[in-house]
């Protein structure tokens, strides 16, 4: 762990309070003084001049999916980049432990189509654990420049033990003994909770196996969750009414609960005690959409179908008159609100990526419909088919709001105790966004060009506040006896800047990322993982248990 001493900057530590300058000396990776005018030691302390900059905790990034990726990408490009020290994966039901050899491959293929990874992570890599407890084990070797923390998933839990039943029916009584067996497995060698989700389905259009689950199950669930004080059950829910009973069974147990709302990030005021939400403030989402997407086309059964299969059984598709007719109907009545292809959003479908064509590049979708005199679903066929099915289009307004309706929303969540924020999913959506670094526009927009959060507050929002909730006690405040994870950066300095590509995937496929904020250094443990916006490639950290912190 690394010595070092953190001189002349302006310590915003986290708690809300206001700043004030001072230097900060870490020893062994914990942070050891704060005061002002401290002496370097002459036993070789590292010193950091912080003149003219903000000292902060490391910040917390409270959503992320790299369960399975940390395995592949161990320095979590680009989080640390944008001064993110810790991150919680295992989000919306869908992980990697516990598996068994008959439903592997469907527990991996649920993971990559849900959250669009590409398949080939879960073949570039040997792994299946039985257990969580396995899974953490494994994972807890892998050196990596983000300290991660992880739910256990629902729906991995029921696939373990149902098998392809998981997908089908209910859980016998047996069968939830062996579930919830398998939680505590998971809680006892340190999982932060339970994620589960009622919102999504499968590539082939089936519900996702926790949406099939009922209320014996997720009582038992619960009950587990309720015996680990702090553990949390982490919620994705479409109807308002299931999210309300779901919601009430587990506060009325003393569990608390994240819930991501509707899916849609935003926190829906459930009016219950005991009920955090996840969302607001961060960068607006401009997703890449595509044709191996299920966000863009879930809603439009019959161009849900294009999603599968090799890339001459699309084109025969989008080619073929019948299944053009049928798309004409699906996508005039589509199976629910969450869709893309709202006629009253086309204007906002931006045809932005050709692949391999003529374009056009740029406009909209409706702009495309109305000069060619066709229907919306036949003009984007059309489109595609000149182009390739590896073009992509861009949804300009992803949450279904205007700038400033959002921006309003924001505000209102500010001003809420029962949100956390800083959550970016990344690791997820990798060919659509790149959230990692959404979580700067607090930063850069709402108290550097706004004006209308305080630096304290913002840094807050980002640490300490996350930090309490997931009862990860060590770090988000910068106080003797913290863990050394630190930021060091001048608000003048840093940008969230825009996306690029980065042909690393497995096979050579890429990904969205960014080029680095600019912060000055960022300590994991005390050990500098960038300096002068340089990531140094160090990797002092690894998976940690929950609970013991």
């Amino acid at each position: 762990m690394g010595d070092v001493l953190v001189q002349g900057g302006t310590v915003v530590d986290g708690s809300g309070n206001e700043p004030y300058v001072a230097d900060v000396r870490i020893r062994d990776g914990v942070i050891v003084e704060i005061g002002p005018d401290l002496d370097a030691d002459a036993d070789g302390e590292t010193v950091i001049d912080a003149r003219g900059a903000l000292v902060t905790p490391g910040f917390i990034d409270s959503h992320t999916h790299y369960d399975l990726e940390m395995f592949w990408d161990p320095t979590f490009d680009p989080l640390p980049a944008y001064g993110v020290t810790t991150t919680i994966m295992g989000n919306c039901g869908f992980g990697i432990a516990p598996t068994r050899p008959d439903t592997k491959a469907d527990v991996a293929d649920l993971l990559c189509f849900v959250e669009e990874l590409p398949v080939s992570l879960t073949t570039s890599i040997e792994w299946g654990w039985a257990k969580w407890s396995e899974y953490f084990q494994s994972a807890a070797q892998v050196p990596v420049t983000v300290t991660p923390f992880a739910f256990i998933a629902h729906n991995a839990l029921r696939a373990s033990v149902l098998g392809h039943d998981a997908w089908q029916r209910a859980s016998t009584g047996d069968e939830i003994d062996a579930i919830t067996a398998l939680l505590d497995d998971a809680l006892r060698a340190g999982a932060l909770g339970l994620s589960s989700n009622w919102f999504d389905t499968d590539r082939n259009g089936a519900l996702v196996p926790s949406r099939v689950s009922d209320d014996r199950e997720l009582d038992a669930l619960v009950a587990i969750l309720a015996r680990y004080p702090g553990a949390i059950l982490q919620t994705i829910i479409r109807d308002t009414t299931q999210r309300l009973y779901v919601h009430r069974k587990a506060t009325a147990a003393g569990v608390p609960v994240l819930s991501l709302g509707d899916g849609t990030g935003g926190g829906r005021d459930d009016g219950i005690a005991g009920v955090t939400h996840l969302g607001g403030g961060g960068e607006p989402s401009m997703p890449r959409l595509g044709f191996e997407s299920n966000i863009g086309t879930a809603a439009v059964r019959t161009w849900h179908e294009l999603i599968n299969g090799p890339a001459d059984r699309k084109l025969a598709l989008l080619a073929d008159a019948a299944w053009r007719e049928r798309a004409r109907h699906d996508w005039d009545n589509p199976l629910d609100e969450q869709n893309s292809f709202r006629a009253e959003q086309l204007h906002e479908l931006i045809l932005s990526d050709p692949d391999d064509g003529p374009g056009p590049k740029g406009i909209s979708l409706a702009q495309l419909a109305t000069a060619n005199g066709q229907h919306p679903s036949d003009a984007l066929a059309d489109w595609v088919l000149a182009n390739g099915v590896a073009s992509r289009y861009t949804k300009l307004n992803a949450g279904r709001m205007s700038r400033e309706d959002r921006e309003d929303q924001d505000r209102r969540y500010f001003r809420r105790d029962d949100m956390i924020f800083g959550g970016t999913d990344a690791g997820a959506h990798l060919k659509m966004f790149c959230g990692a670094g959404s979580n700067l526009y607090l930063l850069t927009h709402w108290v550097r060009e706004m004006h209308e959060l305080t630096i304290e507050q913002a840094v807050h929002f980002l640490t300490k506040r996350s930090t309490d909730f997931f009862s990860i006690h060590d770090r988000g405040l910068l106080a003797v006896g913290r863990r050394g994870d630190v930021n060091v950066f001048a608000l003048d300095e840093i940008e969230l800047h825009d996306l690029e590509r980065a042909f690393d995937l497995p096979e050579g496929d890429y990904r969205f990322t960014r080029p680095s904020a600019g912060f000055r250094a960022t300590l994991v443990g005390g050990v500098p993982t960038v300096l002068s916006g340089t990531p140094t490639g160090a990797r002092p950290t690894a998976m940690s248990a929950a609970r013991t912190h």
